[in-house]
């Protein structure tokens, strides 16, 4: 069967939801995400990675073999996490590892305090896309962030990028994502998202999770906003600029609802996750996670290949699981699996009005 037949056979057979289905589903990330390092220069109250000094992680012989690997199980789309992936003098080349083997989608996730002087060299390489942490304004993103000017730092790095992006004739689009509706930042999501629109980025938002690593042992209490009241009033806010401006905030309805309903009452998602079928993670010691960190890992690639992986009993055993609820439950890019569930319309309206919509 043709790839991209098999591959849209695949989607709507995870939209029609059945468990006796699932064994005619093409097993093929297409996204991976490799965490290059634990360590973090920020002091995050919503994240303790940057706690403990990591060692022993991947050397730059390591990734680039990895990089090959993935590329040669099939994904298309590589995404640079931590930690901070800027603290890596090697994270040049490792982008120009992927650019060489010809990924759609070169991402870097960084907080931005590294950004003004290592972007020229992330363009030279090839990255295709920079995400910016930004989490409030001046002295909140400051204080959220643990590190006195990490906003004018963040800011100044998109700048740069900006400025970088005219001079060098590259298209490279940078989103900031701030952890959204917290306490602390909640009302100053409007002025973020104005923030963006100066800066000429887009503007995206994640959901902090007690399920995923990075969030483990944080005080949510005193992080989650208990104001129904401001959370309605952020996601209606969000709704009516994103219809107006939608190349701004690359969302839509099914995903702000979504928030909405999980930052009121956050609980146990209630739609079938894809991430085992469309995604694998690396971790920075080399931990294979089949599509979720919430789960524990299925191998290392520093004594296992991932072809032997990727596609596997094990790997199908591990989809299937999660796709069934069988799993933790998280919130990590939960804008795959609204997709899904929301198929029809999504693909209709959402992508149709706005291609930077997330599509499945």
């Amino acid at each position: 069967m043709d790839l991209g037949l098999r591959e849209k056979s695949s989607t709507v057979l995870l939209y029609l939801g059945s468990k006796r289905l699932l064994r005619f589903v093409s097993v093929r990330p297409e996204w991976a995400d490799i965490r290059v390092t634990e360590n973090c220069n920020s002091r995050c109250t919503t994240c303790n990675a940057w706690r403990n000094k990591s060692t022993n992680e991947l050397t730059t012989d390591e990734i680039k073999d990895a990089i090959h690997q993935l590329k040669g199980v099939g994904v298309n789309n590589v995404v640079f996490i931590g930690g901070e992936p800027l603290l890596r003098s090697d994270i040049g080349a490792l982008v120009k590892e992927a650019s060489l083997l010809g990924f759609e989608n070169i991402i870097v996730v960084t907080n931005g305090l590294l950004l003004k002087d290592r972007a020229k060299e992330l363009f030279r390489n090839g990255v295709t896309h920079i995400t910016v942490s930004v989490d409030g304004v001046g002295a909140t993103d400051d204080k959220i962030r643990g590190v006195p000017g990490s906003y004018d730092r963040a800011v100044k790095g998109i700048e740069t990028v900006q400025s970088l992006k005219k001079d060098m004739g590259v298209n490279v689009a940078v989103t900031i994502v701030t952890t959204m509706l917290l306490n602390q930042n909640v009302e100053e999501i409007a002025k973020l998202v104005e923030l963006a629109r100066s800066l000429d980025a887009h503007w995206i938002f994640n959901l902090l999770d007690p399920n995923l690593d990075i969030f483990k042992g944080i005080p949510f209490s005193t992080l989650l906003v208990n104001s129904e009241q401001k959370i309605d009033a952020t996601i209606d806010y969000l709704k009516k600029t994103c219809e107006e401006s939608p190349q701004l905030i690359p969302s839509c309805d099914h995903m702000l609802e979504f928030a909405r309903s999980y930052l009121k009452r956050p609980k146990r998602y209630d739609f079938h996750c894809v991430h085992g079928y469309r995604m694998v993670y690396l971790g920075s010691h080399g931990e294979v996670y089949l599509g979720c960190y919430a789960m524990p890992p299925v191998g290392n690639i520093r004594k296992d290949k991932l072809q032997d992986i990727v596609g596997s009993k094990q790997h199908r055993k591990v989809a299937e699981k999660m796709y069934m609820r069988k799993c933790p439950g998280c919130t990590n890019r939960y804008e795959f699996n609204i997709a899904m569930k929301h198929l029809i319309p999504h693909q209709l309206h959402c992508v149709k009005k706005n291609p930077r919509r997330k599509s499945t």
